[in-house]
């Protein structure tokens, strides 16, 4: 009889021994399933912000390039380029023209840089002074 206590003793042992083995591994799978997760979305999130930084800043670039546009149109009536080359390091935009001058323009400037492009319309009129009758992200 006291052998047969042993023998349940020691079994009883060895299925706390799987259960809290068991409890364990499952609760790491848990944790480890949660963390890849949330390691995913941190990654995400990170490409989501850089993207929009880099939009942001293309836009900033269209932008420069389009009141570059319209102070050279002041400055002479004929213009006619089609690349405006901003300073050092910003880059530099191709113009497109629908109407151009010498008194009502219509110009798309965009970007070429090709990741994150942006373009914008400027509508205007060109008199002794310069007035913008559309100025339009497209």
């Amino acid at each position: 009889m006291y052998y047969n206590f042993q023998i349940s003793n020691l079994q009883s042992q060895i299925h706390e021994g799987f259960v809290a083995l068991s409890t364990i591994l499952l609760v790491s799978a848990v944790m480890l399933a949660v963390l890849g997760t949330m390691t995913y979305l941190a990654i995400g999130e990170g490409q989501a912000s850089l993207a929009l930084e880099l939009g942001e800043s293309n836009l900033a670039l269209v932008e420069g390039c389009a009141e570059d546009l319209l102070q050279k149109v002041h400055d002479n009536p004929s213009f006619n380029e089609t690349v405006i080359t901003r300073p050092p390091g910003e880059g530099n935009c191709a113009l497109s023209y629908s109407q151009s001058g010498p008194t009502n323009w219509d110009v798309t400037v965009t970007s070429n840089q090709t990741n994150f492009q942006r373009q914008v319309r400027v509508v205007f009129i060109r008199t002794t002074q310069i007035t913008i009758t559309s100025w339009q992200e497209i």
